[in-house]
């Protein structure tokens, strides 16, 4: 065999090698493993004070007619989900008076907020306000 045929041969193989070794980082971030910071959760619980504890409740705890967003009910709620799908729904539909009058920063750093309560740990980087990005990392029960 020749040097060109032998290396026609071996392109498949480096290219399912590279195929399926590049995608498993990616799918591995959650929030267990600390996606948001002190300082942005800190943030978050300021904003989650002005424009989200009317009707959430101070304490995250809902209010009958809005969902709680600590505890076994948001848990159960949003398991096996993405932080992207989390945003996309309070970018899209919060506060119900006004979706565009709170910025997607704030929205980033309330969902800090709301997973530091959820007792999830912080991390060394702050969550993105990027909902592509917000979608690689998975929402699962607190180990």
């Amino acid at each position: 065999m020749t040097a060109s045929k032998v290396g026609l041969v071996a392109l498949p193989v480096v290219w399912m090698a590279l195929v399926t070794a590049s995608p498993s980082a990616e799918q591995t971030k959650s929030v267990v493993n600390g996606v948001y910071t002190e300082a942005q959760a800190t943030r978050g619980a300021a904003a989650y004070k002005k424009d989200c504890s009317s009707c959430h409740g101070e304490g995250l705890d809902g209010d009958g007619s809005a969902p709680g967003l600590a505890g076994s009910e948001f848990l159960s709620n949003w398991n096996g989900t993405t932080v992207g799908d989390l945003f996309d729904r309070i970018r899209v539909s919060m506060p119900p008076s006004s979706p565009g009058g709170v910025t997607v920063q704030a929205k980033a750093d309330i969902i800090a907020h709301v997973l530091k309560s959820n007792k999830y740990p912080a991390g060394k980087d702050e969550l993105p306000s990027e909902g592509g990005l917000l979608k690689e990392i998975t929402l699962e029960l607190p180990k």
